[in-house]
């Protein structure tokens, strides 16, 4: 669990990774991410979005969630930039 304050107040913020799975709890919303070995799924809750995105994976690096660190409403202004990246290895 991570705690983090924002704007004088206190943000909670719980983040529960596994190798599939991830889940995101925020002020923002909710996030379940399941990763498979070409794609990965994210199923949102939150103010802006409700519904499912996929995105291909990008194993061994960071994926989307960590580069936007572990913030939904981030993710999702940021996805059309970032769920079509592709890595070189």
């Amino acid at each position: 669990m991570e705690e983090a304050s924002a704007k004088g107040g206190r943000r909670l913020k719980i983040i529960n990774e596994a190798t599939m799975f991830k889940i995101l709890v925020e002020g923002n919303g909710m996030l379940l991410s399941v990763t498979t070995k070409k794609r990965a799924f994210f199923f949102f809750v939150s103010r802006r979005f409700i519904g499912l995105k996929v995105a291909p994976t990008t194993d061994p690096y960071p994926g989307i969630v960590e580069i936007c660190d572990y913030d939904i409403l981030r993710i999702l202004s940021q996805w059309d930039r970032l769920h079509s990246v592709k890595f070189e290895g």
